[in-house]
């Protein structure tokens, strides 16, 4: 159960760089608290102190509070551990925002990809983001409030035989983290 409310919350994954970064400073400035989660705990704990200073410095209002959990989202038992720590420590979110991804080698066909690879790149980019909106946005529906951004790509939408073939889990996984969205809608 998550804990009462005060300033809306959003939670982020692949905080530390990249798009989850640049969404999680954009949302500090608009007065949302962030709960960012990324796998490396020196760049997660940078970027909070980064998103920190830069609200500080551009804003009036309060700085927002900024919350680390430092996960391997490829571990489904640290993901469900992870959920456990956000829905026990943290207000219902008004945000749940899935920006973490792995891509697979480059030329990962098919049938060249093996079982670890295919494993590592299902887990982190499709299996993660199915445990944690099944963990946490049910308590963002029974609250009526709240929205689930999942960022995907392109290349879930474009697959096929010869040079188009490579990438072949990475494509896979974000077709069916498209395919998630389209079920969730």
């Amino acid at each position: 159960m998550f804990a009462a409310e005060s300033r809306p919350l959003a939670i982020i994954t692949g905080g530390s760089r990249g798009l989850g970064f640049e969404t999680a400073q954009a949302l500090a400035l608009q007065g949302f608290d962030i709960a960012l989660i990324a796998k490396d705990s020196v760049r997660l704990t940078e970027a909070a102190q980064t998103i920190r200073t830069h609200a500080a410095s551009s804003s009036e209002s309060p700085a927002p509070h900024i919350s680390t959990f430092t996960c391997d989202l490829e571990n489904p038992q640290l993901v469900r551990e992870l959920i456990d720590s956000l829905t026990q420590s943290l207000p219902t979110p008004a945000l749940l925002i899935l920006a973490h991804g792995v891509m697979s080698e480059k030329m990962s066909k098919t049938l060249r990809t093996n079982d670890a690879e295919w494993r590592r790149v299902m887990a982190i980019n499709l299996d993660s983001v199915f445990q944690l909106v099944n963990g946490i946005a049910p308590a963002m529906a029974d609250a009526r409030n709240g929205r689930v951004i999942i960022f995907s790509a392109c290349l879930g939408r474009m697959s096929g035989p010869g040079n188009a073939g490579g990438l072949a889990p990475y494509r896979i996984s974000k077709a069916g983290v498209n395919a998630l969205v389209r079920n969730l809608a």
